[in-house]
């Protein structure tokens, strides 16, 4: 009997050892960086300390918080397989989109069993935006598309090729990715600015023998892709569809978006009435629908309850002020004889316009239009905030200007016409 309580109860203490729980958490101590020391986005921080535990460690992760302690940057993991680590690891602080401000550099270490986090709070300053390169789009031959970039020093390369016509094309800095579509045969196509190719593509139907893709918008990552059938998506940078809109008995045009809206040219399928619809860009219900009077070239934000609609009736252009709390259209000042080739906004109260007879500079207050570049028939407009600079598409020409005395800088020539023009920054 002394026996058998003897053996059950050295089992018991065997079994009560072998499941007893670590509750011994790993000891972090960090001595690099320095708390609330300052840096910059995209520099490389030497991170040192000495992390222990009782037990192996299993891993130290390194990490970049934002004041919602989401990760803001590449995680680095590593596997000390020991109890006693030193650290002296760098950690790159590599997304170019941080703004200036507080941030948490946290190190996690775990044993398996007991997690330890290590905040260490710290200053980051914003990079400087700076504009990388100006994109423009030739069609030397019948259905071949070529993407070329002017570089800083206004050296040509060309970065993406394609089969196919071509449409509209839009740039996406957040990306760092080109995006074009054809009308029938040319496929609608995303390439990295990164590695120049081609990332993924949506295949046109040249069966049908009318228009498949009718216009393509960026707006902070998402684009916009209007179908001519009836139909707009909102897609990501993986051109997974985030948004599906159906526009049942229309034909689609020209899209754009604003905050939360969207905006579409559409038109009711076998008649003449053109139509201009607002939709909420969260969810994809229309809001409202008014009749438009122009084929849209151009749209641009005034302010929060105005949308400039530059626009073309036969042969004469017009710019038309939609307010969307009253769904409704007025014209602000008629513009020159000719139709409108392309626009651009400078600010809330200054655009510039490109007619067949030049370029005009609009100030809504004091309400005026008058000669910017005349004689100049640009086909694309571009304004760059950053050195105040117009950058234009005129015949094979990209042409380079200061905003604000309109004097000629610099220009560049291609081997064909320019069909499209974008600008491209580094953030």
């Amino acid at each position: 009997m002394n026996k058998l309580l003897f053996l059950f109860l050295f089992l018991s203490l065997v079994i009560f050892s072998c499941n007893k729980k670590d509750e011994i958490s790993p000891y972090i101590q960090i001595t690099a960086p320095n708390e609330y020391s300052n840096h910059n986005v995209l520099d490389t921080l030497s991170v040192i300390g000495t992390i222990s535990d009782n037990e192996q460690l299993e891993y130290i992760k390194l990490s970049l918080l934002n004041e919602y302690n989401i990760i803001v940057t590449s995680v680095v993991t590593l596997y000390p397989e020991t109890n006693e680590y030193s650290l002296n690891r760098e950690f790159i602080v590599d997304n170019i989109l941080l703004e200036s401000g507080e941030y948490n550099l946290l190190v996690t270490a775990s044993d398996g069993e007991n997690e330890t986090r290590k905040y260490i709070a710290i200053t980051l300053n914003e990079a400087e935006t700076e504009l990388i390169g100006i994109l423009f789009v030739e069609t030397p031959t019948f259905n071949t598309v070529e993407v070329k970039k002017i570089k800083p020093d206004l050296s040509v390369q060309q970065v993406a090729f394609a089969a196919g016509d071509f449409l509209a094309a839009v740039s996406s800095t957040r990306n760092q990715a080109f995006y074009m579509a054809g009308s029938e045969t040319g496929s609608l196509r995303s390439f990295s600015m990164l590695t120049n190719s081609e990332m993924w593509s949506v295949q046109a139907n040249p069966l049908s023998g009318a228009p498949y893709f009718s216009d393509v918008y960026e707006d902070d990552g998402t684009l916009y892709v209007s179908f001519f059938d009836g139909e707009i998506n909102a897609l990501d940078k993986n051109g997974t569809v985030k948004l599906d809109i159906l526009a049942s008995g229309y034909n689609c045009y020209k899209v754009w978006k604003i905050d939360n809206y969207i905006f579409s040219e559409q038109q009711l399928i076998g008649t003449s009435d053109r139509r201009l619809f607002v939709y909420n860009a969260s969810s994809g219900v229309e809001i409202q629908q008014t009749p438009l009077d122009v084929e849209v070239v151009k749209f641009f934000k005034r302010n929060d309850d105005n949308i400039f609609v530059f626009g073309n009736t036969g042969t004469q252009g017009y710019m038309k002020n939609y307010v969307i709390s009253d769904n409704g259209f007025w014209e602000p000042h008629s513009l020159q004889n000719g139709k409108v080739f392309s626009a651009e906004r400078i600010d809330d109260n200054t655009f510039l316009i490109s007619q067949q007879n030049g370029v005009s500079k609009y100030t809504y207050n004091p309400n005026s239009l008058t000669d910017y570049l005349p004689s100049v028939i640009a086909t694309s407009i571009n304004y760059e905030p950053v050195n105040n600079l117009v950058f234009l598409s005129e015949a094979n020409n990209v042409k380079l200007y200061n905003y604000s005395n309109a004097a000629l800088l610099n220009s560049v020539t291609a081997s064909t016409e320019i069909k499209s023009l974008s600008l491209l920054y580094n953030k």
